[in-house]
Order: structure tokens, then C-alpha cells, then sequence
């Protein structure tokens, strides 16, 4: 009987340990399962799905992973011009360009054309799959991926702070994960791999965001530079132009006073005084008048600069007005 009831006590904890085993086995699978359903269903979304050929020309220049290919064409991605871009994204705030969108499981890009603005088409596209891959991503692995996204971001704050504020707190990680990814290159070594899940070169891709964004940059950096330059130079100008009418009142009376003394029997001792006296004012005279002359040479230069500087600003509103899809143009809605 104690043998019965020892095989008894042992029995029920080696079966336990089966079930915690079996247990464990079926989480792993599931952990496994769930991580390839989405690449799975994704797969199995465009077995009847044919590519435009714009479609696989974005693939080919993006340069995605096989894994990421089959995401990117189950949200049937669409170039669409300016009416069909704002109905299919919802654009109707002419305040805000909105280059692209991932709305309802689809994917919708403004078909930019302006040749200076090339990459915007590529970097538009990645940035929207990034959104349609972190709909995909596990929670775990959110949270996981979401730590080094906010030490990015710290990092950037400056660069990608501006923009993140337009999005609210819920939807900040989704935009800061697309950001990074098409935005920033050498990341750390965790996102440096985890993007390579989805970009075959993700250096390639931060180079369509900076191709495109290049126009903008150096424009503002020039207008940056004009601005300064035209601070420098008005200070310059109202300095001497104080000087100017200081000086030239001054030589007007000293020649009033010169040309009455003149006229006067004994108002100069000497010749000699006479001339010296006389040198000096048309030496004066010479000063104001080159002094005048500068002046005049600073104001057409200032000129000059404040026509490039308004030229910029023309220049940014067209390519602002290139891509945003509400633009006014001749105050009507370019079609």
C-alpha cells in the first residue's frame, strides 16, 4: 500500500509536467503563428492581385524584402491625381500638404510630377508602408521597437519634433516609426536590423527623403543667408545715411561761411589761409560725395538681395503648392 500511494503522488506530477510542456509548446507555436499570419494573409491577399507597372516600379526602386513586397501590394497602393487624392485621403485643409495615406487597409500617394521634387513619389511610399507594417507588428514587439524609436527621436528632436506635434499623442509612435524609417539614417543597431525586415537599403530610402526635401532646404538656407545679409546691410545703410546728412549739413554751412568770409575785405588773413581753408572744403565735399555714392551702391545691392529674397519666396510657394494636393493656383483648385 505506501508503494501504491508513493506511484500515486508521482504519476499526476509527471503528467503535469507533459501539460506544462505541451502548454509551453503551444504558446511557442502560437508566438510563431502569429508572427508569420500577417506575412501569410498578405501572401494570400494578391495571389489574384496583378501589379500596375507603377507599382513594381515603386518596388524596384525602393528596394523592399520579399516579406515586405507582398504587404506593400495588399494595400493595393494607388497614384492618384489631385481630386482622387483628396476624396481617397479625406484632404481638404489647404493649411496642410498631405503627401500620401493608409486609410482602411489601402494606400494612397499624390502623384507629384514636379522634376524637382524627384524621390517624393519613393519616400511617400515607404513612409506609407511603414504605417501598414506597424498596423501588422505585435504589441510585444511594438513596445519592444517603440524604445528605440523615442531614443531617436530624442536624439532628432529638432528635426522631427515640428511635424510629430501635428499628429495626436495615440497615433505620435505610428508617424515617429515611419519617420525614422524613411527619415533618418544610421540608426542604432536594433531598428538598423528591423527595418532590413522591410528594406533591402534603408539608407536608399532616407536618400528619396532627402532628394526631394534638398529644394526646400537649400532654399530656406538661402533665404536665411539673404535675411542676414540684408539685416547687415540696412543697419549699414541707416549709419550712413545719418552720417551723410550730418556731415553734408555741415559742409553746407561751412561753405555758406567760407563764401561770406570771402566776399569780405581782411576775413582771411593770407592767401595762403584762403587756399588751405578752400582745400579742405572741397576735400569734405569729396568725402560727402563718395559718401553719397555708397550709399547709393548699398541701396541698389539691398535692392538687389531683397528681389532674390521675394524671388525665394516665390519660389518655396510653388513647391509647396506642388505638394499640397489643396493648393490654390490663380485662385482656383489646380485639377
Amino acid at each position: 500500500m505506501p508503494k501504491t500511494a508513493v506511484k500515486a503522488t508521482k504519476e499526476p506530477k509527471f503528467h503535469i509536467l507533459i501539460f506544462v510542456i505541451l502548454i509551453l509548446a503551444i504558446i511557442g507555436i502560437s508566438t510563431i503563428y502569429l508572427a508569420n499570419f500577417t506575412s501569410l494573409n498578405d501572401r494570400i491577399s494578391t495571389l489574384f492581385y496583378s501589379a500596375p507597372a507603377e507599382v513594381t516600379a515603386l518596388e524596384d526602386k525602393i528596394d523592399f524584402t520579399e516579406p515586405a513586397t507582398y504587404t506593400f501590394r495588399a494595400t493595393r497602393p494607388s497614384l492618384e491625381s489631385r481630386e482622387q487624392f483628396n476624396e481617397s485621403c479625406r484632404s481638404h485643409n489647404a493649411d496642410i500638404s498631405v503627401l500620401g495615406c493608409y486609410t482602411g487597409g489601402r494606400m494612397y500617394i499624390y502623384d507629384i510630377k514636379t522634376p524637382e521634387l524627384s524621390g517624393i513619389i519613393e519616400s511617400t511610399a515607404a513612409h506609407e508602408f511603414l504605417h501598414a507594417a506597424w498596423d501588422r507588428l505585435p504589441e510585444s514587439e511594438k513596445n519592444t521597437v517603440s524604445t528605440y524609436l523615442n531614443q531617436v527621436y530624442a536624439e532628432h528632436k529638432d528635426a522631427l519634433s515640428e511635424d510629430l506635434s501635428n499628429y495626436d499623442a495615440a497615433d505620435q509612435l505610428d508617424e515617429l516609426h515611419s519617420r525614422i524609417g524613411t527619415q533618418i539614417a544610421d540608426l542604432p543597431d536594433y531598428l538598423e536590423k528591423y527595418y532590413a525586415n522591410y528594406f533591402k537599403d534603408q539608407d536608399k530610402v532616407v536618400g528619396y527623403y532627402n532628394s526631394y526635401i534638398k529644394p526646400f532646404n537649400e532654399i530656406k538656407s538661402q533665404m536665411d543667408s539673404l535675411k542676414e545679409e540684408l539685416d547687415t546691410l540696412k543697419a549699414q545703410i541707416d549709419a550712413d545715411t545719418e552720417n551723410y546728412y550730418s556731415r553734408a549739413q555741415a559742409l553746407s554751412t561751412a561753405i555758406d561761411e567760407f563764401n561770406s568770409c570771402a566776399n569780405q575785405a581782411g576775413c582771411f588773413g593770407s592767401s595762403a589761409e584762403f587756399n588751405n581753408r578752400r582745400a579742405e572744403l572741397v576735400s569734405e565735399q569729396d568725402e560727402v560725395s563718395e559718401l553719397y555714392s555708397k550709399i547709393n551702391a548699398a541701396v541698389e545691392t539691398y535692392n538687389q538681395k531683397v528681389e532674390a529674397y521675394n524671388n525665394n519666396i516665390l519660389r518655396t510657394e510653388e513647391l509647396q503648392n506642388a505638394v499640397n494636393s489643396n493648393a490654390k493656383v490663380n485662385n482656383q483648385i489646380d485639377s
